[in-house]
């Protein structure tokens, strides 16, 4: 475990969300995983226990420095509880030891909350799936081997621990996106609740319907988003086009092992005119947008741009308060080009053993605007929509396309009947 006292700066993606987080965008993602028994408190309080010897750094808590914040290990003990937060609650809180992360069920659900500081989507899916085995391996020890835990074991703390961004930070100049600056935005009634809407379909006949258009899942699924908010447009905002910030795993193209943070963030946009719709020609051109993105040499580009604020030198004795000012108004200018964001977190690849005993896993995230989380497991496809509006039409235009693309989808949500 952490010895007490130990600390760990923040890594570069992570240091935007204390500047920015509030009650009401948090900076917090859930990772649920539905199984197909209901849970029990007691053996997933043990797995819980089990799991933090394996990633300690979950103990973390934040603390503020003079010029930024940091992390800081902890004797805090977390307990499972039956869920009783809204999705995606506040888990920092400025000034107030409070781990960063959750565990809670309902039902025959397991939920995994992580404020967004501490890691990101593939360290949360890490730990999720050592916790899950770990619970399961006490449920059926007759049908499930301890020895599957080697498997799921993560990396030697050194390598979990690393700041990715600072290894492989070269000082080079990014290349222009040559996106305007300006993108069109969804507007809508602000709402009390993230409003919560997950369709939960079979992954290969989705992935027919990608391949039939010669593409990928993410372009085809970003294509359908983009289709979705333009019925929704007015006619004289077709001037601004439809961005879409797509979350990018870095270590898909930057050997890693850290359970820190490590994504980078491309944008994809489209224009429409005169109130036309083809389906064909927004993939042509996401396709070749994410061709152009999707490289290392321009993914590099990105990470230099990252860390070149953290290694101004006017930015190094800057006090933390002026930071998070500059912070908040760089997220600002960075929320006016884009529309939505759309996260595709994978194939989530369990020990076949496990298979029988879980049915789906899904992703949500705070947003301040809309933002979808696409994850499969199995053959079960699930696309997570969080909304800080009432409104639903984008949600239910997207999942009506693929209905009537003859797909069979299970929609659940938390808005009121």
């Amino acid at each position: 475990m952490n010895q007490p006292g130990s600390w760990l700066k923040l890594d570069n993606a992570g240091k935007i969300f204390p500047a920015t987080s509030s009650p009401r965008v948090t900076g917090v993602f859930r990772f649920s995983c539905e199984l197909n028994e209901n849970v029990q408190q007691a053996p997933l309080q043990r797995a819980l226990e089990k799991t933090l010897e394996r990633f300690p750094h979950f103990l973390y808590i934040m603390r503020n420095g003079l010029f930024w914040y940091y992390l800081e290990a902890s004797d805090l003990h977390p307990e499972v509880h039956a869920e009783n937060t809204g999705v995606c609650a506040q888990l920092f809180y400025r000034n107030r030891r409070h781990l960063l992360f959750d565990v809670s069920f309902y039902h025959n659900r397991i939920n995994l909350e992580v404020y967004h500081a501490l890691t990101d989507g593939t360290g949360a899916m890490q730990f999720l799936n050592y916790l899950i085995c770990c619970y399961l391996i006490q449920m059926h020890p007759s049908q499930i081997g301890a020895e599957l835990l080697d498997g799921l074991a993560p990396a030697p703390t050194s390598s979990r621990e690393e700041d990715s961004f600072k290894k492989y930070y070269r000082r080079i100049k990014k290349e222009s996106s040559g996106l305007p600056r300006r993108a069109y935005r969804l507007t809508g009634t602000p709402g009390e609740m993230l409003r919560v809407t997950e369709g939960l379909m079979p992954c290969q006949a989705v992935l027919a319907l990608a391949k039939a258009h010669h593409t990928s899942l993410t372009v085809f699924l970003c294509a359908l988003m983009m289709l979705s908010i333009h019925r929704e447009m007015m006619l004289y905002n077709e001037k601004k086009p439809v961005v879409i910030t797509v979350p990018v795993n870095l270590r898909q193209y930057f050997p890693s092992e850290t359970s820190r943070n490590f994504f980078g963030n491309i944008r994809v946009a489209y224009q429409f005119k005169d109130g036309e719709e083809d389906l064909d020609e927004i993939l042509a051109s996401l396709k070749a947008a994410f061709q152009r993105e999707l490289t290392q040499e321009r993914l590099r580009g990105r990470i230099s741009s990252y860390m070149a604020v953290e290694r101004n030198p006017f930015a190094k004795i800057a006090p933390l308060s002026f930071k998070n000012l500059c912070l908040r108004i760089a997220r600002r200018v960075s929320d006016g080009g884009e529309t939505m964001v759309v996260s595709n977190i994978g194939r989530v690849t369990l020990p076949e053993a496990l298979e029988p005993f879980v049915h789906s896993m899904t992703v949500l995230a705070s947003t301040a605007k809309l933002q979808a989380c696409i994850c499969t497991c199995g053959d079960v496809l699930s696309i997570g929509f969080s909304s800080r509006y009432a409104e639903t039409d984008v949600q239910r235009n997207f999942f009506r396309m693929l209905s009537e693309m003859g797909i069979k989808i299970e929609v659940k949500s938390n808005a009121p009947d």
